[in-house]
């Protein structure tokens, strides 16, 4: 036989082993994406070496005004994860409405931390129906020195 011949019959014996491995194993998802989210993969927010990951693209809001100026975004299940294996992490909640809520939730990190005498490189969670208001809240702490401040944001 010839090699081109061969290397063909190796790719469609390979493209057909991998067909069945996939219906074996579930297939490639319900019309309902139900597979899709059981197997999604959650990316940690913290490295190894305690540095920020980067951020899911899938996490970014959809509003441009939303965005932060460090560009770290959390999924709820990146929130989960990190709330199981951390002791010193902080979750700041902003309220409605307007600068109020945002001076609130401000200063409501900065009374945690201090509490719980931690760094200000202790992670730092920032969630809020209000998307640009929380970004806001993320910005300020960045400003203020704090390192490691995620918006909580819900997946596209």
């Amino acid at each position: 036989m010839n090699r081109d011949l061969l290397t063909r019959l190796a790719t469609a014996a390979i493209a057909a082993t991998a067909a069945v491995i996939q219906a074996a194993c579930g297939g490639g998802g319900d019309m309902d994406g139900t597979t899709e989210a059981a197997s999604r993969i959650v990316p940690p927010l913290i490295a190894d070496d305690g540095s920020p990951m980067p951020s899911d693209p899938q996490a970014s809001p959809a509003d441009a005004a939303a965005w932060t100026v460090a560009g770290l975004y959390a999924s709820a299940e990146q929130v989960e994860m990190l709330g199981v294996a951390r002791a010193d992490l902080l979750h700041v909640e902003v309220g409605c409405c307007g600068i109020e809520a945002a001076d609130l939730a401000v200063w409501t990190a900065y009374g945690l931390r201090a509490a719980y005498d931690l760094p200000t490189n202790a992670p730092i969670l920032v969630s809020g129906r209000d998307l640009r208001l929380a970004a806001s809240v993320v910005d300020r702490l960045g400003e203020g020195g704090m390192t490691r401040v995620w918006l909580v944001t819900t997946l596209r």
